[in-house]
């Protein structure tokens, strides 16, 4: 397919269907917009909620904040309004809204109000936001409010305009929800006069908002905001509205951005930024955190943590790569990626020892375009001091006792040997000491080293000893050198060492995930393979793991599989079953229900989830980046292999069904042909017996009677599953077809008044009469053995619009038992109570045979009693 090519995309129409199937499952969300507090959000949501009641939408007020303003308070008279769930926390109960509780009313339409809110401690989840996206998930539409600043995106810039940190904030991901999104506008004048009327705040916390936030050009700022964000999203919904109608839009973004993450005070502005710059765009971006040979310290890992998690909540792919020299490495996956535009930070001061990080991608980018932005300093890193155990400070201070301790070593064995050898092999001995203990210590203890060994070199063994002073020009040249070479060796040293315990962290971890798929896809058994991949889990990250396998009919077992190494406490297993209902990782280190011992993720695949693997680990130890792309890649592993046992199974038991039924039609067809040679026997001879009036020969006719019938379905039942069902099409009435049926009935129909109900002027229709009368007649007979003699058996047929044939045959019988209405349909089916003989394939037969004429056949019970069986199938008819 050609650019110019008219012709839609496949793959984008097919993303487009799968797209509207998601959405016509999940509830609507929208959203009511303000620019700050008090411009009427939950007062307009309020109107619109009473609206949706009027024309009979069931509505609910989950939760509404009506801040004591009485015009709001009074919307609420007449609506539903959901009572608070009660926590306690701190020797004080607080109320939050009760998600559960609307779970299982589902209303049709919930109020939520201040999208933004952070739940109180022992809620589900963490925030508000995380609440609406569970409810309409469940089919639940969903009406909530929120200012512009709270929007993730935005938190710089209104940091910038109002010097306010706002701490509650929303990802911008869950505006791509929203169905609808609704600007309550207000001008500022107007926002004013209510601030001084006290419509907003009241006492001094108003006075406080009016000295501070509520300042003209804050509030028309934040206006301008408001308006903008929503305009560009109008602006990105109506070229999804031109690439689903294929509308030829003006512009193509083919933009990609990427911006590089580490663990940096100023990594969330610049993911911030992006966010923004994409969304104008309307394009994708990546967000790179480019690992090297250095370990993070702990508050580096938590902060990192922090910064690829509001990525991935705004949207971005995170991307992991190693590499030492950050600027190659973000240009490789800026080529690798086809990225048009790569945005870094600013530096905030130049260096004459070695160029900025903007800097080196600039000099090297090629046609990949750079954006420098000034970031802003996160509030809470710089309020975040770094922290160190006791441990941390206890290893530095003896590495550098233990430098110190060898220096004075050397320093004493080379006074020791000084008249053999002179100075400048002690300067050696010192270089070579340098060496090995970059291979041991970190770069502070060995740089360290580096500068005490050139000053004892000095001092204690180039002449004038014990001073500081060089009197050669050629000591002095030679010290200069061991100082630079001692250093540089020691850095160099260290970072080789770094480099390979990083590889071998990776490598281990590499083989870690060969040996869980390996231990689980090649074993002879699933569970000791579980157990083996388990047992290496564990291992690895030190820590203790619990398994659930779901059962055949997808549910979680009551117990985790044998193999796991902790069983989850009741309160947990609210945790699990969220993680295997929702599709994502729940617990600890998480937002939902994170006072969870464990974190909890779902061994999901591209089709299902095949169960939910529990980690927790230790009390000091954290879920950091690196580990939780472990622990996210056994999950994967662990889930194929399940799932290819799934299939494995489903498979088998598939082949041994079909042998089953091969054996099964071949003993049917092989019985019934032996059977019907001696029954057409038994039958003439009944016949040409004299006095048929003798009770012992009308029971003998009776039984051969069912017997034939008996036979006669098994051998239809073989020749449809064989296929050799032919349907010929021949002109007849449909009330001729209706006769042949009662004539194919049986005797069994004689004890039963029969009303045949045909319009005299139902035209001649093209079709099969014998296929069609067999069906029909299978129907009669199961009417009159399954209702009491004399009940009233009704059969009727019509026309249902051109082309169209429907025969409706009603009892006036028990009825069918409820549930029964599809299995009686299958093949061998009997419902409870029925009466002795016949085979259950009757009603097989029907509908075999009228599917082979193209229709279909229904059963149900009508409100007057009794069971009644709908006929529908196409026919030619004559032209009038």
């Amino acid at each position: 397919m050609t650019a110019n090519d008219p012709r839609p995309d496949p793959d984008a129409l097919l993303a487009e269907v799968l797209r509207e199937e998601a959405e016509m499952k999940q509830g609507k969300l929208f959203i009511f917009l303000g620019m700050c507090p008090g411009v009427g959000k939950t007062y307009a949501m309020l109107k619109a909620a009473r609206q949706r009641k009027i024309d009979g939408v069931d509505v609910l007020v989950g939760v509404v904040e009506t801040h004591g303003r009485s015009e709001t308070a009074e919307l609420l008279d007449g609506l539903e309004v959901l009572p608070r769930k009660s926590f306690e926390h701190r020797g004080h109960v607080l109320q939050e809204f009760d998600l559960d509780v609307v779970l299982l009313r589902k209303p049709a339409l919930v109020l939520v109000d201040e999208l933004a809110h952070t739940n109180v401690p022992g809620s589900r989840h963490a925030k508000r936001h995380q609440d609406v996206l569970e409810l309409i998930a469940a089919g639940i539409d969903v009406f909530t409010t929120v200012n512009v600043q709270h929007i993730e995106s935005q938190v710089d810039t209104v940091k910038q305009i109002t010097g306010v940190t706002i701490t509650e904030t929303v990802p911008d991901s869950i505006l791509d929800y929203a169905h609808e999104i609704e600007v309550i506008d207000l001008s500022v004048e107007k926002l004013l006069d209510r601030m001084s009327a006290g419509k907003v705040y009241l006492g001094e916390r108003a006075e406080l908002a009016a000295t501070n936030f509520f300042k003209e050009g804050n509030l028309t700022a934040l206006r301008e905001m408001a308006l903008r964000f929503t305009a560009e999203h109008v602006d990105r919904d109506l070229e999804e509205i031109r690439r689903s109608k294929r509308i030829s839009s003006p512009w193509q973004a083919n933009a990609r951005l990427l911006v590089g993450v580490g663990p940096s005070p100023y990594a969330e502005s610049l993911i911030r930024w992006t966010r923004r710059a994409a969304t104008r765009l309307g394009c994708q971006w990546l967000a790179v955190w480019v690992e090297g040979s250095q370990r993070p310290t702990p508050e580096q890992q938590e902060r990192l943590a922090l910064c690829l998690g509001l990525a991935r909540k705004l949207g971005a792919e995170v991307v992991s790569v190693t590499g030492e020299e950050v600027a190659t490495a973000l240009l490789e996956v800026a080529r690798e990626r086809n990225v048009t535009q790569i945005v870094v930070g600013k530096p905030d001061r130049r260096s004459w020892l070695r160029r900025s990080l903007a800097e080196r991608i600039v000099d090297a980018s090629g046609e990949i375009d750079v954006c420098v932005v000034r970031p802003v300093l996160a509030t809470a890193m710089r309020k975040s001091p770094p922290r160190r155990t006791p441990s941390g400070y206890s290893g530095i201070i003896r590495d550098y006792l233990w430098i110190a301790g060898i220096t004075f070593g050397l320093v004493a064995a080379g006074w020791v040997i000084l008249p053999e050898t002179g100075y400048p092999f002690i300067g050696m001995m010192f270089l070579l000491a340098v060496i090995f203990s970059g291979l041991k210590f970190s770069r502070g203890p060995v740089l360290a080293m580096a500068a005490l060994s050139a000053m004892s070199w000095n001092y204690f063994f180039i002449r004038p000893r014990f001073t500081l002073h060089i009197s050669k020009l050629e000591d002095m040249l030679m010290f200069g050198m061991f100082f630079i070479v001692a250093v540089s060796m020691g850095h160099l040293t260290t970072r080789l060492r770094q480099r390979e315990r990083a590889e071998r962290d990776r490598q281990r971890q590499t083989a870690a995930l060969l040996r869980v798929t390996q231990s689980a896809a090649l074993s002879a058994e699933l569970d000791k393979g579980l157990q083996d991949a388990l047992r290496t889990i564990g291992d690895l990250l030190h820590a203790e793991t619990a398994l659930f396998v779901r059962n055949i009919d997808r549910s979680l077992p009551a117990s985790p599989h044998p193999a796991s190494t902790f069983t989850p406490t009741p309160k947990e297993w609210g945790v699990i079953n969220w993680t295997y209902q929702n599709k994502a990782a729940a617990g600890r280190f998480t937002d939902t229900l994170p006072e969870s011992a464990a974190t909890w993720f779902p061994l999901q695949t591209a089709s299902a989830v095949m169960g939910v693997l529990g980690i927790r680990l230790g009390n000091d130890d954290l879920l950091d980046f690196r580990t939780r792309q472990s622990v996210e890649a056994f999950a994967l592993q662990l889930a194929l292999v399940l799932e290819k046992e799934h299939f494995v199974q489903a498979i088998t038991q598939a082949e041994l069904l079909a042998q089953s039924e091969r054996l099964q039609r071949t003993l049917l067809d092989s019985v019934s042909h032996e059977l019907k040679t001696p029954l057409a026997v038994i039958q003439a001879s009944l016949e040409g017996l004299p006095g048929n009036d003798n009770p012992y020969l009308a029971e003998i006719h009776t039984a051969s009677q069912r017997l034939q019938r008996v036979v006669n379905h098994l051998l239809q039942m073989t020749r449809i599953e064989s296929s050799s069902v032919q349907s010929a099409g021949e002109w007849c009435l449909p009330g001729d077809i209706i006769h042949q049926a009662v004539g194919l009935a049986g005797d069994e129909l004689d004890a039963h008044p029969l009303a045949i109900h045909v319009p005299d002027d139902l035209p001649p229709v093209r079709t099969d009469p014998n296929l069609l009368s067999q069906a029909m007649a299978n129907i009669l007979h199961n009417a009159a053995i399954y209702t009491p003699q004399g009940t009233a058996i009704q059969v009727s047929g019509a026309m249902d619009g051109p082309g169209v044939l429907v025969f409706r045959i009603l009892d006036d019988g028990p009825g069918l038992p409820e549930g029964d209405e599809e299995k009686v349909f299958r093949k061998f089916y009997r419902p409870q109570g029925s009466p002795a003989g016949g085979t259950g394939l009757g009603l097989s037969i029907t509908r075999a045979l009228v599917k082979a004429l193209g229709g279909d056949v229904k059963a149900g019970n009508p409100t007057g009693g009794g069971a009644e069986f709908t006929i529908r199938l196409p026919v030619e008819t004559l032209p009038s």
